[in-house]
């Protein structure tokens, strides 16, 4: 086996394009840089590229490796090498050192693969889970993104025409103001006492920050459960006791409003369904029943 020095990676330079990869930092701006070793893939292991290295530093390599490294045909890195990643740094694939550097950063915690990419968890890698005030880590572990010109014009668009849809549903819903009111309650909001632009004005608020919200209760199919858990709430027949909803003296109905409603659109739970709703509205269902 032979050694041989260890080298210092060399800056590059490029336009994006599909042999290109473009690092920005999320915070945008050009003295933001990170610092990182070699990455290990998901199975644990280093890339070709990265070498073991003596206890005086130096890489070791086989005589095959030697001679194609000093050919410059074959790239390596010392498995302490640290590399610096600046925003905007761009690396060229059809470079072999800049592959070389893309095969050793990639797996880095620290660099999602896009603006938006989510771990297995479906929490964000950059901006992490959603806000959780009984979690002291509100963010994610990466600091850098792959950028990617097409996909991020994709993503406003995408993003545009959701807005677009959400704010489309709220000024055409059907049932005009009454619709409108029933949509900010069911978002925790009661503005019954307040002029239908207030109300739409705060929907098209919640619409422009999250749309999907707004499309889902739209299109959704439980509205009139989340409608009957409100009204049962407020009316303190459904109510909590040791952080569970219940209804009755020991019937549990979940511990958040979304395993409540999926409680209720279980068809097992129809006829205690139907209790809470007499409960709920009882002179509704005198006038149904008479």
């Amino acid at each position: 086996m032979s050694m041989i020095k260890k080298s210092t990676a060399s800056k590059t330079d490029g336009v994006f394009a599909s042999r290109f990869i473009t690092l920005k930092s999320v915070f945008d701006k050009a003295d933001n840089k990170i610092f990182t070793q070699p990455c290990k893939n998901k199975n644990g292991q280093l890339p070709p590229c990265v070498k073991k290295v003596t206890s005086n530093g130096d890489m070791i390599l086989s005589e095959r490796e030697r001679n194609e490294y000093a050919e410059g045909k074959a790239v390596y890195f010392p498995e302490d090498h640290i590399f610096e990643i600046r925003h905007n740094m761009t690396l060229d694939l059809e470079s072999p050192h800049d592959k070389a550097v893309w095969e050793c950063i990639k797996n880095s915690p620290l660099i999602a693969k896009s603006r938006d990419e989510k771990d297995e968890a479906g929490n964000l890698v950059i901006d992490g889970p959603k806000f959780d005030p009984h979690k002291l880590n509100k963010y994610g572990t990466a600091e850098m993104y792959v950028f990617n010109p097409v996909a991020e014009s994709e993503r406003k668009v995408s993003k545009a025409k959701k807005r677009h849809d959400a704010e489309s549903y709220i000024l055409n819903d059907p049932q005009g103001v009454d619709g409108r009111l029933n949509m900010a309650r069911i978002l925790g909001r009661s503005m019954s006492n307040q002029p239908d632009a207030d109300v739409t004005d705060y929907l098209l608020t919640v619409a422009s920050d999250n749309p999907d919200k707004i499309i889902n209760l739209y299109t959704g199919d439980d509205i009139h459960l989340r409608l009957t858990f409100i009204d049962a709430k407020e009316k303190h027949v459904i109510y909590i006791k040791n952080k569970l909803f219940m209804y009755g003296d020991s019937i549990v109905l979940g511990a958040t409003d979304d395993a409540v409603i999926g409680w209720m659109r279980d068809p097992r739970n129809l006829k205690i369904l139907e209790l809470i709703r007499k409960d709920t509205y009882p002179d509704y269902i005198m006038k149904t029943e008479g």
